[in-house]
């Protein structure tokens, strides 16, 4: 099983380290009793624990997981996730960039680098719900739990997003503009409403079967990994389609545009069968590459 995903485990580790440390930092920094240093808790710089800690193991993950997994697998939509989240979050890691991309103000965009990660938690969530999908026999009360957490979770991502683009970032444009640094607050705003807009699709992928494919398990046929640089994209853990004929053994027939091969393969993804062979890619996907 882990053949077919062999960086599922540092994916799991990166989730929940990240999380951690940011949603640590955040406690740390809301319950400070000194006003006057917020960041500084217990002679501790909290600013300094994300720069040097939090955002090199993040960072290094996404580089690792891009070169180990993304481009062999040629899973190019979680490529791109790397790619905007180390081009918005990299320049926050040292002052000189954290002073370009908060327009001046260090504080406000390492905060809003940290409050952006917690919704990594939904990740080792995600990855504990393949697990699941992939081992369970038959139904368990445990799997429509985590369901409802990764829902919940993607929910959440999506309402997070929306409140920092509309109270925090939309109202600083004013100081990007007198700063000029336009294109630093375009990548921001690009950012975060590119991964708002994907967390709100997924979010709707895993909901669209109702509430008993939501909560009840069934499970579903499960090809052997035979080739190890097979097996596993993210649109297709989401998704869930478990090969590409139906019950009835027959081919179904390959849908045609871009749309529909996002479409099957983010099913693809919820049933959580992206990890068989062969379904890294639908038909349609490679006669377009």
């Amino acid at each position: 099983l882990i053949a077919s995903r062999p960086t599922v485990i540092a994916a799991t580790i990166h989730s929940v380290a990240t999380s951690v440390v940011a949603v640590g930092i955040l406690i740390a920094y809301y319950n400070n009793q000194d006003s006057s240093s917020p960041w500084l808790y217990e002679g501790t710089n909290l600013l300094h624990i994300w720069q040097r800690v939090g955002l090199p193991i993040s960072l290094s993950y996404f580089v690792t997981d891009s070169y180990f997994y993304c481009l062999p697998r040629k899973d190019m939509i979680i490529f791109v996730h790397h790619c905007i989240m180390c081009f918005c979050h990299y320049p926050v890691g040292h002052e000189s960039g954290a002073i370009l991309a908060g327009a001046g103000n260090v504080e406000w965009v390492t905060w809003l680098s940290i409050v952006g990660y917690t919704s990594e938690v939904s990740t080792a969530m995600m990855n504990y719900r393949w697990y699941l999908i992939n081992t369970l026999e038959d139904n368990w009360i445990g799997f429509g739990i985590v369901n409802g957490i990764v829902v919940a979770s993607w929910a959440g991502r999506v309402m997070m997003f929306t409140y920092l683009l509309f109270m925090e970032i939309f109202p600083r444009m004013h100081l990007y503009v007198e700063q000029q640094q336009m294109f630093t607050y375009a990548v921001m705003v690009f950012g975060h409403a590119g991964i708002g807009l994907l967390s709100l699709h997924w979010c709707i992928v895993m909901c669209q079967g109702g509430l008993k494919s939501l909560f009840v398990f069934k499970k579903k046929q499960r090809p052997k990994v035979l080739n190890p640089q097979q097996g596993f994209s993210f649109a297709d853990e989401v998704g869930g389609k478990s090969n590409n004929e139906d019950t009835s053994g027959t081919e179904r027939k390959t849908p045609h545009g871009p749309l529909k091969i996002i479409e099957e393969d983010a099913q693809a993804y919820k049933d959580g069968t992206i990890f068989s062979e062969g379904q890294t890619q639908t038909p349609q996907s490679k006669k377009l590459k």
